[in-house]
């Protein structure tokens, strides 16, 4: 995964403050009222776990591609029909 500006000392809190950014809590449930009860501009720092998840190909088989686009058009009874 590529690096982001702020893997290389950038603190995008601070840069938000010196904006005039309100703080956020650091709690997401609080996070989430703050954002819906108090008026924007809102800014909150929200740091994820890099992971590696499995590249999943759609299908390219033309049967099961029309199997299923009839079956999202008409339902149960496009098998039937």
């Amino acid at each position: 995964m590529q690096t982001t500006h702020t893997a290389h000392g950038v603190d995008l809190d601070a840069v938000a403050r010196g904006c005039g950014f309100k703080p956020c809590p650091k709690e997401l449930s609080s996070l989430r009222k703050a954002i819906h009860q108090q008026p924007g501009p809102n800014f909150a720092v929200i740091k994820v776990q890099v992971e590696k998840i499995p590249l999943v190909l759609p299908p390219r088989e033309g049967a099961l591609l029309k199997a299923r686009f009839r079956r999202a058009l008409l339902g149960a009874e496009a098998d039937s029909v």
